[in-house]
């Protein structure tokens, strides 16, 4: 997960566009070649024990206060990253993007598809609003170093900042890289791993919604 040096934001942000068309037409290409059916248990769906939590206060990418409470009553697809991540989060937020076009709209209407920020210090509301423009169905979420810190501890998410002396960046962050389902509860009641394909993703929200996860 290497960091690419920046020569400008405009480079930055040309950089950043790419990758998202780059992840899309993966996707793209790569459900061309699927069948229509897939069995969610091949994306390696992870049981989480009582001790995860979906506990958090953070501001949306409008800066508007948001806890995991607001979400009851929908089911939560949550995913930790960064918008600076060079080739992880932005693969890892288009198949969140392509499993929610393979919905129907009522079934899009019941799920809430979060993105939570590893990275408070660059991760402002209006940078991540700019980020998640690709998809206006998303919601992003940042906050301070504590509001951040205790949404990860929630969910048990590892993260931490790496110095990269070569680059305009300055740091890249390491994190897990997982994608935790949320039922209407508010209890996490799965992680899935980031290798999931968008129609696996998609079977996986449509068992959430009908609570067959576990």
């Amino acid at each position: 997960m290497r960091a690419i040096p920046a020569k400008s934001s405009r480079d930055a942000a040309a950089r950043k566009a790419a990758r998202f068309l780059l992840a899309t037409l993966m996707l793209a290409a790569a459900a061309c070649h699927k069948p229509p059916e897939h069995d969610a248990a091949a994306a390696d769906i992870i049981q989480l024990s009582d001790a995860f939590s979906s506990d958090f206060t953070l501001v949306n990418q409008d800066g508007e206060k948001v806890t995991n409470k607001d979400f009851r009553g929908k089911l939560m697809l949550v995913y930790f990253g960064y918008t600076h991540c060079p080739d992880v989060c932005p693969l890892s937020l288009g198949t969140i993007s392509a499993a929610l076009t393979r919905l129907t709209d009522k079934e899009r209407a019941q799920i809430a598809p979060i993105f939570i920020s590893v990275d408070p210090d660059r991760d402002t509301p209006q940078v991540m609003k700019a980020y998640l423009s690709f998809d206006d169905r998303l919601i992003g979420l940042t906050g301070t170093e504590d509001e951040i810190a205790v949404a990860r501890q929630s969910f048990k998410v590892a993260a931490r900042k790496e110095k990269l002396p070569d680059s305009a960046l300055g740091y890249e962050v390491q994190h897990s890289s997982l994608f935790y389902i949320v039922d209407r509860n508010g209890r996490p009641v799965a992680a899935v791993r980031g290798s999931a394909s968008p129609d696996e993703m998609a079977e996986i929200l449509r068992r959430g919604l009908k609570g067959s996860l576990t």
